[in-house]
């Protein structure tokens, strides 16, 4: 075996920690010479790459961070930034909004003028605001006069009565508690027949539950409270205490569990039946805590939520579910009639279910996620500060395709259809377009904000497309959000739900709440109501009573119906 050694020239070449003396480069050969430059160009390639590396992390880290201050501290609104009064649109509400405030200067808003003013020689009328708000409650006249003695004093020769000034003033009564005590009485024979005496009860009203002080009123009064006012059990049960009246926190609960148990999971399941029915639903899920559902304690279960409106051939339903899990079996089982588009974000477990029933499900993406995605790069950093950057641009192409659909909102199908193909298609396009051709001219971060909104975007692209063929399919999943959010404002006052049982109950009272509220219900009117028909047919067919009951049905007394 030959052996050689190599020359210390060489050696110091090759290693990254040596350095030449001046004399040692004077020595060089020629061949040394071109190999040490060509190393040395290598080294500066390699410490570029390094040094744009560690920008592009350190750029990505100050990006999550901005984020990061932003979601913790800053404003929640979506709202694209607007300059002085001028109006702004609002992608998740789909409103425009005026930013001035009516506001005195003292920063307290001014309330609107509401008195009817009657001048000399004149009948004319003057309806003001505060008219039509309480229009629809009853009124009691409160009269002012002289008496006809100081009358008499001040107009010797007679007078005539003029219109009078009116204006009107609102009384609150607070909660008043009436106990109704019941005697029931019963009637027996005086005379015997075949050795008996006959016994007859006089009849009474059915009960909530047995044993119990439940009324529908007592009832309607607590889930209007929990389930839309979002006021947790143990608060109403301190209301209840400071007017005297002490019904703990645990009868609370049981009555709602059992309340949903025994009478509403009737309409909650009609409800379920003609939602299934609608061309159009739209799904979220939530996270809560759970404390004794057998998996440890405070775990995390979730409640789904399934909305469809008019748009899609059904009245506005919104009804939820609770799942344990967050698994695709839970949409596969509740989805299992149905045959339409889903419109959601992308969870992945809606797309488990279009592509194991294709010929039934279709699956339409969010527009505002994606818009979320680079809207929350731009609020974290400023408008500002943002402008011309691939945020701002990513967040004000997503704009201009909310801005030219909804210019055809109301329109017949037809319109708004050739609109999306004509005006909104080529949009969507360039927008797509535009996101290819960075990742073919950009190195981004992987961990970085900016990497994952286009990624997504990219991997959305197939379901955000769907609603160009559908002029029925919304942008957005915003409805199904606005929804699950009432259940967010509940679980961040009471934080956990005790059992599965309560859940489940949970589900179906939100359900129906936030439902009559869609319909234009008084909702503590309207679970008074339904109570007490269900109490009253409770031992008939079901089909023959509940679609009476349901929050849209026209059958609904007038005390259900809001006004406004």
């Amino acid at each position: 075996m030959l052996g050689f050694c190599l020359p210390l020239w060489y050696n110091k070449i090759m290693s990254k920690t040596q350095s030449f003396t001046k004399d040692e480069l004077n020595n060089l050969s020629k061949d040394a010479l071109i190999m040490l430059l060509l190393q040395q160009t290598e080294s500066m390639k390699l410490l570029t790459a390094q040094v744009e590396n560690l920008n592009r992390q350190i750029s990505s880290l100050q990006e999550n961070l901005a984020v990061l201050t932003q979601n913790r501290f800053g404003r929640k609104t979506e709202k694209t930034d607007t300059i002085g009064t001028q109006l702004s649109f609002d992608p998740e509400t789909m409103e425009i909004i005026n930013e001035a405030e009516m506001l005195l200067e003292s920063g307290i808003p001014e309330e609107p003028a509401f008195e009817t003013v009657v001048k000399a020689h004149t009948r004319k009328k003057h309806q003001g605001k505060r008219d039509e708000d309480l229009s629809g409650f009853p009124v009691e006249i409160v009269e002012h006069r002289l008496s006809p003695d100081q009358l008499d004093a001040e107009f010797p020769g007679g007078y005539y009565e003029m219109k009078p000034e009116i204006y009107k003033e609102l009384e609150v009564i607070p909660a008043q508690y009436i106990v109704y005590e019941h005697h029931v009485y019963s009637y027996i024979s005086r005379e015997k027949a075949d050795g008996d005496s006959k016994i007859i009860r006089a009849p009474k009203p059915e009960r909530l539950l047995n044993n119990s002080i439940l009324t529908p009123s007592l009832a309607s009064y607590v889930i209007n409270q929990k389930y839309v006012d979002a006021m947790p059990l143990n608060r109403i049960h301190d209301e209840f205490k400071r007017n005297d009246l002490e019904i703990s926190r645990q009868v609370l609960a049981g009555w709602m569990i059992k309340l949903a148990d025994r009478y509403l999971y009737l309409i909650y399941n009609a409800m379920k039946k003609v939602l299934l029915s609608s061309k159009v639903i739209h799904c979220d899920e939530t996270p809560f805590t759970l404390i004794h559902d057998g998996k440890g304690p405070k775990s995390k279960n979730y409640m789904w939520v399934y909305h469809s409106d008019t748009d899609y051939g059904t009245p506005p339903i919104y009804i939820y579910e609770y799942q344990p899990t967050r698994k695709t079996d839970n949409p596969r089982k509740f989805l299992q009639d149905f045959h339409g588009t889903l419109v959601t974000d992308g969870y992945q477990v809606y797309h488990t279910l279009q592509d194991e029933r294709p010929d039934d499900i279709i699956v339409a993406g969010c527009w505002a996620h994606t818009k979320r995605k680079w809207a929350e790069i731009v609020k974290s950093v400023g408008a500002k500060t943002a402008a011309g950057t691939i945020a701002a641009e990513g967040n004000n192409r997503i704009a201009a395709i909310y801005h030219i659909d909804n210019m055809y909102k109301g329109k017949s199908k037809k319109d708004i259809l050739d609109n999306r193909r004509s005006s909104v298609k080529p949009l969507v396009d360039s927008y797509f377009a535009w996101l290819k051709s960075l990742c073919e001219t950009h190195t981004f971060d992987k961990a970085g904000k900016t990497y994952k909104a286009i990624q997504y975007s990219l991997n959305q692209e197939k379901y955000l497309r769907r609603f160009l063929d559908d002029p029925i399919i919304p942008l957005d999943n915003n409805d199904a959000e606005r929804s699950i959010r009432a259940f967010c404002v509940g679980k961040h006052n009471w934080h956990v739900i005790d059992s599965k049982n309560g859940a489940t109950s949970s589900a179906m009272l939100y359900s129906i709440a936030e439902t009559a509220k869609a319909n234009k219900l008084k909702p503590y009117e309207y679970f008074k109501h339904a109570l007490n028909e269900i109490l009253i047919h409770q031992d008939e067919p079901v089909e023959s009573y509940i679609n009476n009951l349901l929050p849209w049905s026209d059958t609904l007394p007038d005390l259900c119906k809001s006004k406004k």
